[in-house]
């Protein structure tokens, strides 16, 4: 969809409501969602943002800062519940436990969207982003959440983002050029070992906070449980580099992203 096109039927959908939150995560999708909405109607267009408590350090300042340059009103959300604690309980997220975006995102918002009317939430999913995300819907209601969802980019190319990005001079997250991505929450149902390498590498501070909860667990569990085998962020921490270079990098979290 032509840049032009894609803002005439953002103007007609958000028309018709008082307010229009943005779901911005700090990515480069919800980057070019965030400023596109705010130049159509910039009177009603606030940020919102779900700090996990596991997001990627120095990711809430990056948010901050774009919210304050483009002036535009943020409101930061979180989980009534420590990760780490829900670790604790729970063991660590994985594919046979996807408890964590229920607990650090759609809870949260539910609470956040409840009392409020004529309320819509503008998300960055594009379809081309992976098979999942093409099989969700532009514009739909969300029971789980009780609120409409948009995806006011959802027609966009991954170039389409760039050249936004570039032709109306946006600050990226430097995060990208460090971690590959600006995760906004490093739970382990779909990283690989090599993310959490680079993790290790990059902050070690934070990475040993996953590693002194692992050490909690009962009966010897994991951080991380990957093609069908064990695998231990403390062994990870010893040498990430030989993870690095034995395992593929994930940038993608087919779930997370259809909804927020």
């Amino acid at each position: 969809m032509e840049l032009l096109a894609a803002m005439e039927e953002a103007k007609k959908i958000l028309s018709g409501f008082k307010e229009v939150y943005v779901m911005f995560s700090g990515g480069r999708d919800s980057l070019v969602a965030l400023h596109l909405t705010h130049s159509i109607y910039p009177e009603k267009t606030k940020a919102l943002f779900i700090n996990t408590g596991i997001a990627t350090p120095g990711l809430l300042e990056y948010v901050n800062d774009v919210t304050r340059e483009m002036g535009i009103p943020l409101t930061v959300i979180g989980p009534k519940y420590d990760y780490f604690r829900l670790v604790e309980q729970k063991g660590f997220p994985a594919l046979t436990r996807r408890w964590c975006k229920l607990y650090l995102k759609l809870e949260p918002l539910k609470d956040f969207v409840k009392d409020k009317k004529d309320i819509i939430l503008v998300t960055g999913v594009r379809k081309d982003e992976s098979w999942m995300k093409s099989k969700a819907s532009k514009l739909y209601y969300n029971e789980r959440i009780g609120a409409l969802s948009y995806a006011i980019i959802y027609d966009f190319t991954e170039q389409d983002v760039e050249e936004y990005i570039r032709s109306h001079g946006l600050k990226k997250n430097p995060l990208y050029d460090i971690y590959g991505k600006a995760y906004d929450c490093w739970c382990s149902a779909y990283k690989s070992p090599a993310d959490f390498a680079v993790l290790a590498l990059k902050n070690p501070e934070f990475f040993q906070k996953f590693v002194e909860a692992e050490a909690k667990l009962r009966k010897g569990g994991s951080g991380l449980f990957y093609n069908h085998q064990r695998i231990y962020l403390r062994d990870i921490q010893k040498d990430p580099k030989a993870y690095l270079e034995k395992f593929e990098r994930t940038y993608k979290c087919p779930l997370c992203r259809t909804l927020v």
